[in-house]
């Protein structure tokens, strides 16, 4: 094998690398306000129209859990940061937030996180 080729197929690596690590979608901070969620996603792939939001919300409780949200909405994502607002009404109490982001049949970014809602 030349050196050359060599040469060619580790830039051509370096490339894919750099490049995957550039296109990406992910959640940032989310907050309740008492009325809403409001949940920011960072984009710094390219701009895409119709990807689905995915909420679910989960009540934990005494090693239990029930379902007592879930929505799956259309958005638009810009490139950079973007805002939404999910209409929810919370009692007190601990619960997990699973949300997810498709575009087409691709997952593009999905978390779970903790949230305390206080009386």
């Amino acid at each position: 094998m030349s050196s050359r080729y060599v040469v060619f197929l580790i830039l051509t690596l370096v490339v894919l690398i750099g490049a995957s690590g550039c296109l990406s979608t992910a959640f940032g901070e989310i907050a309740y306000d008492g009325d809403a969620l409001q949940l920011h996603v960072e984009n710094s792939a390219g701009a895409v129209k119709d990807a689905v939001l995915q909420v679910t919300i989960m009540e934990v409780g005494a090693l239990e859990q029930h379902e007592v949200f879930s929505e799956a909405r259309y958005i638009n994502l810009d490139v950079g940061n973007n805002a939404y607002t999910v209409p929810v009404d919370l009692e007190s109490g601990s619960y997990k937030l699973f949300l997810t982001i498709f575009v087409g049949n691709e997952r593009r970014t999905s978390i779970i996180r903790d949230l305390e809602v206080a009386a």
